[in-house]
């Protein structure tokens, strides 16, 4: 993780070492800069303004678009929201928590697609991440290998270095820091007796070796790239708001490390002002040509597509000279090949399994989840309910929580709220001298009582928001919704 501090200091350093000031400005973010976005952050606080940005309303476009979600996609995408909520609150440290929905799905159904070019990817560079929420669900893709994420938006790159740092702990590797600085850089420390030990002592390190599953590289750092493959790069709203250098800088790095069947999977061609023709002969001139495309609003067999779409290949994939001398043009969706039907028409053949839903289902879901939760009950392997995990088994995963970075901290306080009044309030009665009271005095147990005032926070929360009006008027729906579930497990 980075702070604003040490990205511009690294920035300032690459800049002075690069010494070519044309090259330093073709990665300016010019779009976001004309349109007043705030490119720089100067607190960590100032990226809760950019949480929910670029995709606003249209939550309810992208979930028609993929024809709903199956329970899986349902489980999945609030088991998304849930890691969200747990990042926001231990990052921002804030009880009323912004969720971003609408930037959530865009992010779960740029997830699907590339799912559905290649369902065993396990290397894909993402071009401008964004918020960087597909890491959320690139954490459950079991073949990921390397992740490598470019940006060039300060604020952006600080949000997605928070992110990445919870989601993949000591697997994600932060390349904006220079690994020379925590350095001692030439440090001596006097050997003679007299010194004084107090201020002079040699500090303990040992070298730990990592292998990370996430890489987070700054516009300054991308030759380091050039050395790797990838089975896909995804772009996302960014095609056409590159400055023409900086698109050709990223085209030919893209000619080195794509594989030759990998592809450039690209949901929404961006929002700058060349025209797609512009950027479909600018591509071609660097060796990509379109394979499928398909415009925002088009109504393709049913399914309306929220922004443009595009797949390109290069000029040894073997589709290449299919399309080579083919002009592009809007659609091109070739029904006959597999992975067109998989990216743009999701689940077709589950069309009874799939529901459209509402933001206020996905929400009622992770109020639920909570609520389930805190009496003690979890979902089994079928999708049905079942009682929690016994007590001592529960215990142990809350006192090795500390260990396990991707543990989610609302189901830690479910869990402990399972365990009933005899294991969270602290024994009366007990002396500081014996057992309990020792257990009072453990670290363990002030984490236990800590978890406890969340518990009754997170109950008082739940009860104002039963109070409400819009939770009497949608009962009915949730106790149907609550039936059918119970009658399915």
């Amino acid at each position: 993780m980075i702070d604003a501090a040490a990205y511009r200091a690294n920035e300032t350093n690459a800049k002075r070492a690069i010494a070519d000031w044309r090259l330093s400005n073709i990665n300016d973010p010019y779009v976001f800069q004309n349109q007043g976005f705030p490119v720089r952050a100067d607190s960590f606080l100032d990226l809760a303004q950019i949480l929910d940005t670029m995709q606003e309303g249209r939550f309810d476009f992208y979930i028609k678009e993929v024809g709903g979600f199956t329970e899986e996609d349902t489980d999945l995408f609030v088991e998304a929201c849930l890691d969200y909520v747990d990042f926001y609150t231990s990052c921002f440290q804030r009880e009323r928590v912004v969720v971003p929905l609408s930037t959530l799905i865009a992010h779960f159904v740029a997830y699907k697609k590339l799912l559905g070019y290649n369902p065993d990817f396990a290397r894909v560079l993402e071009l401008g991440p964004g918020c960087g929420y597909l890491s959320f669900f690139l954490r459950h893709h079991a073949p990921l290998v390397d992740y490598t994420q470019i940006e060039s938006t300060e604020s952006f790159y600080l949000l997605q270095s928070h992110i990445n740092s919870h989601v993949f702990g000591s697997r994600f590797a932060e390349h904006a820091l220079s690994r020379h600085a925590l350095q001692d850089h030439g440090k001596y420390v006097p050997t003679l007796d007299w010194h004084n030990p107090f201020h002079y002592e040699e500090q303990k390190i040992i070298n730990v070796r990592t292998e990370p599953v996430c890489n987070h590289f700054p516009w300054w750092r991308i030759g380091e790239v050039a050395q790797r493959k990838y089975d896909i790069v995804a772009s996302n709203a960014n095609l056409n708001e590159f400055s023409r250098e900086a698109l050709f800088q990223y085209l030919s790095l893209i000619r080195d490390v794509l594989t030759d069947d990998g592809a450039i999977v690209a949901q929404c061609l961006g929002g700058g002002p060349p025209s797609y023709d512009t950027i479909f002969a600018n591509m071609k001139s660097a060796g990509f040509v379109p394979v499928a495309l398909v415009a925002g609003g088009a109504n393709m067999d049913g399914r309306v597509f929220v922004v443009a779409n595009g797949v390109f290949v290069g000029e040894k994939h073997p589709l290449y000279s299919t399309y080579a001398n083919v002009t592009p043009q809007f659609p091109t969706l070739d029904r006959s090949m597999d992975f067109v039907n998989k990216m743009y028409f999701l689940n077709e053949e589950q069309k009874e399994r799939k529901r459209i839903h509402a933001v206020s289902d996905i929400l009622n879901a992770i109020v639920d989840q909570i609520r389930l939760g805190a009496r003690g009950l979890e979902r089994d392997a079928e999708g049905g309910l079942s009682r929690a995990k016994a007590p001592a088994e529960v215990m142990e995963r809350i006192l090795s929580s500390g260990f396990a970075r991707d543990v989610n901290r609302l189901r830690r306080i479910a869990q402990l709220d399972s365990l009933g009044p005899d294991m969270t309030n602290a024994p009366a009665s007990a002396s500081k001298g014996d057992a309990a009271g020792r257990q009072e005095r453990s670290p363990a147990w002030a984490e236990r009582k800590h978890l406890v005032a969340r518990i009754e926070h997170l109950k008082r929360e739940i009860a104002v928001l039963q109070s409400s009006k819009s939770w009497r008027i949608t009962a009915p729906l949730r106790s149907l919704a609550t039936r059918m579930r119970l009658l399915r497990g």
